[in-house]
């Protein structure tokens, strides 16, 4: 076990706690994604957005319909204060996510108990946006995207999703 996994490993058994640098919201790191809207078959699938793959498409809506939901669950209630977004090709090409809710909730989110993060708008560039929040623990992380870089009716789509405690 190399020393950043064990690093993550006992972070994640602590409840609170995560190493710094950590991409929390990593499937790698035991997060998934439980529920979402809709997602393009094929090469856009709601996972790919926490697979940390340099050559993942990300994913796209599989409807032109709005808003667009996408629930993770983190493998522990963690805390972070950093919410990263990236845009991908297809945001010049103004099909990128725009106007973003980022909710969390600690236990049983499906009764309710959603609490407002933040709400980002991100830019039609390529790379990283990065958002400092307030320190939260949470369990379960909601993104819902309200509108996209283009004209409305057209489909959104998002490259990467990551959460950090720096």
């Amino acid at each position: 076990m190399t020393i950043l996994a064990l690093i993550v490993s006992i972070g994640f058994g602590s409840g609170s706690f995560a190493a710094e640098g950590v991409n929390l919201v990593a499937a790698r790191n035991g997060a998934q994604v439980i529920k979402f809207t809709s997602q393009l078959d094929g090469g856009g699938r709601a996972d790919q957005l926490i697979d940390e793959h340099e050559d993942s498409r990300g994913w796209a809506a599989g409807d032109n319909s709005l808003p667009q939901e996408i629930i993770f669950r983190l493998p522990a209630v963690l805390r972070f204060n950093t919410v990263v977004f990236r845009q991908g090709a297809e945001s010049l090409d103004q099909q990128g996510a725009k106007d973003i809710g980022v909710y969390t909730a600690e236990l049983f989110p499906t009764m309710g108990g959603w609490k407002l993060l933040t709400e980002v708008q991100l830019t039609p560039a390529l790379g990283d946006q990065v958002f400092a929040v307030s320190p939260t623990d949470g369990r379960f992380i909601r993104v819902v995207i309200t509108s996209g870089q283009g004209a409305p009716g057209q489909r959104v789509s998002l490259d990467a999703f990551k959460l950090y405690n720096r």
